[in-house]
């Protein structure tokens, strides 16, 4: 980074403080994968409790995807928040992490690809394994009061190597299609593989929902965009 893009980073971060962290998780086991691949996209239980108890000992308060809304909207203040958001809509979610954060009294947010529930399109990262949520199990959780169901397209494509049409239809039938499995409103959306580009985020924008979020980009500060939210990625090395 040269000097004058440090400087305008310092400027930047000067002028738009730091309020939270939105944490980016996949799956939730007790024991992790011998495979590399596959231990990537795990945390286990231990682990997430660890994590927590950190984060509340460091004076940070869990925080659900529409408190993180209105807090960039002006209309929550509060401590420094976390808020803990998984991808996919893998099966441990509801069988491990739900008792685990019920029991924490952690909110959190599930963004489900569509086409993954009851395993109807294979996860391609994990050949011959049938990890995707049924529909009994997103509605049960779709009632937690502590889980926001979010949508996260059809069948996990990069949207940004997709058609503007194509897009749409990705978008706006995941959540249609989540709508009518839950029987309420899906108004948060994460962009697979964190890929997007302009017409993905206007198609977002026009299309009910209240945020998007990104895989990268650190911590979320005043002034960030809700429909390009920062994310960090929680990652167990050892």
């Amino acid at each position: 980074m040269s000097l004058l893009a440090t400087i305008k980073r310092k400027i930047h971060n000067a002028t738009h403080p730091k309020l939270g962290v939105v944490l980016m998780l996949h799956r939730v086991v007790e024991k992790r994968s011998e495979e590399p691949e596959k231990r990537e996209l795990e945390i286990t239980t231990e682990f997430l409790v660890e994590t927590i108890v950190r984060y509340r000992e460091q004076g940070y308060r869990f925080v659900s995807i529409d408190q993180v809304c209105n807090i960039l909207n002006g209309k929550e203040k509060g401590k420094p928040f976390v808020c803990l958001t998984f991808d996919d809509g893998y099966q441990d979610n509801y069988t491990v992490a739900l008792p685990l954060l019920k029991r924490l009294e952690v909110p959190f947010a599930i963004y489900v690809t569509t086409g993954f529930i009851d395993n109807r399109l294979p996860m391609w990262w994990y050949p011959d394994e049938q990890l995707g949520l049924s529909r009994e199990e997103l509605v049960a959780l779709s009632k937690e009061p502590l889980c926001t169901i979010g949508a996260h397209t059809i069948s996990h494509r990069r949207l940004d190597e997709l058609t503007g049409e194509e897009q749409l239809k990705e978008i706006v039938e995941s959540k249609r299609g989540l709508e009518e499995i839950i029987a309420c409103p899906v108004n948060h959306f994460s962009y697979p593989h964190g890929a997007y580009n302009d017409a993905t985020v206007n198609i977002v924008k026009e299309n009910g929902f209240s945020s998007a979020l990104m895989a990268w980009g650190g911590v979320v500060r005043k002034g960030d965009e809700r429909f390009q939210l920062h994310r960090i990625i929680l990652k167990q090395n050892q």
